[in-house]
């Protein structure tokens, strides 16, 4: 069972995994953008909850949908959702939840689009 504490945390650790809100830049405004923010975040939840495959499953559409569209495939964004999911498969949560906010912060400030 949880005790007081550890439901506290979890709930806290919700509340902040999907309270997340990158501010979009121009570049980066496209629809791809807004879906690949929503997956990322659901991953980040997935993450916290301990379903790694949901989490990977998340990372991996995102990464198929950034190559379906105009981003290069050489984008530094495709070896930072790699790496978050190769952490996440691991069992390297913080690590993989680093690798996620380095991945929305890049499609923040549109690099993901260089």
């Amino acid at each position: 069972m949880f005790s007081n504490t550890s439901t506290t945390r979890f709930v806290g650790a919700l509340a902040a995994a999907s309270s997340y809100v990158p501010a979009v830049s121009a570049t980066a405004a496209e629809p791809v953008s807004a879906y690949a923010v929503a997956e990322l975040q659901k991953a980040r939840v997935e993450i916290y909850c301990g379903h790694n495959n949901q989490a990977v499953a998340g990372i991996r559409a995102v990464r198929r949908q950034l190559h379906a569209s105009s981003i290069a495939s050489s984008s530094p964004i495709f070896a930072t959702l790699d790496e978050a999911s190769w952490l996440t498969r691991h069992d390297q949560y913080l690590l993989a939840e680093h690798a996620l906010e380095k991945a929305l912060d890049q499609l923040a400030m549109g690099t993901a689009l260089n």
